[in-house]
């Protein structure tokens, strides 16, 4: 009986593994709708395409990159400020939970399509710049890199939840859990924006892309840009009028972005 609860103990946490993944993706599996799913497969199948059939596509992938980043964070920012977009969002679809969730879709499809198009602006333009740097050494750097920041992000995303991660409680305007600092949070006072952006960083390094590494920066800057511009606000709005210490992105109720990926 003890094997058998080990077993089954173990199967859920590899599950729940496998769904935050998923989710932090851009698809959330207990919100799937078929419309969603279409999308997911939909971007899938484009991502494949660019890999297979566009791999040298320099054009393309700067114009991909820049369109993802604009319509990522300009999606966020003009939805998620005090006054923004998500009112209407709640009014158009009837009641807080449906507008939330048609956010959530959306911003999940722009997360997917973020994360994409900063790897493959790296891939497509190869530069040799790290050449001068021992292969096995230069491999070393880039596991080190991809590692650290996909092991804080995930810890981070696990830490404050999926909702969060979508901005669940800037959408609604207000706290909806109790404020707590666990995990990376607990020694990083910003660990998703910060180290948890560094795999973007690794990728553009293992092609030796000044692009890939310039897109990695820029993406960083922006989100970064989002936070002190408008989640902030909230933060203060919302959070640290009841909290005597200072709080950081993602502390927020059990906090979250994007985006890189």
């Amino acid at each position: 009986m003890i094997k058998n609860n080990t077993k089954t103990n173990l199967f859920k946490k590899v599950y729940d593994f496998l769904i935050l993944l998923i989710s932090m993706a851009g698809y959330v599996p207990k919100n799937a709708t078929i419309l969603r799913t279409i999308a997911m497969f939909a971007s899938l199948a484009f991502a494949i395409y660019l890999g297979n059939y566009q791999p040298n596509n320099s054009n393309l992938a700067i114009s991909y990159f820049l369109l993802s980043e604009v319509l990522y964070l300009g999606f966020i920012s003009v939805v998620l400020s005090e006054n923004g977009l998500r009112h209407w969002f709640i009014k158009k679809l009837g009641d807080e939970n449906d507008g939330y969730l048609a956010f959530e879709a959306i911003l999940g499809f722009l997360f997917f399509h973020n994360g994409v198009s900063i790897g493959y602006i790296a891939s497509t333009n190869p530069d040799g710049l790290f050449t001068f740097i021992n292969k096995d050494f230069l491999l070393i750097i880039v596991a080190l890199l991809f590692i650290s920041g996909f092991t804080i992000k995930i810890f981070a995303a696990k830490a404050v939840t999926i909702e969060i991660y979508y901005w669940k409680d800037m959408f609604l305007g207000k706290k909806i859990s109790d404020f707590v600092v666990t995990g990376p949070y607990k020694y990083l006072s910003n660990p998703m924006y910060g180290i948890g952006q560094l795999q973007a960083y690794a990728i553009a390094i293992w092609y030796g892309s000044k692009y890939g590494l310039m897109a990695a920066l820029l993406n960083q800057l922006l989100i970064f840009s989002f936070y002190y511009l408008v989640e902030k606000k909230f933060i203060k709005r919302v959070y640290q009028k009841n909290i005597l210490q200072p709080v950081s992105v993602k502390q927020t109720t059990i906090n979250k972005p994007i985006e890189i990926i």
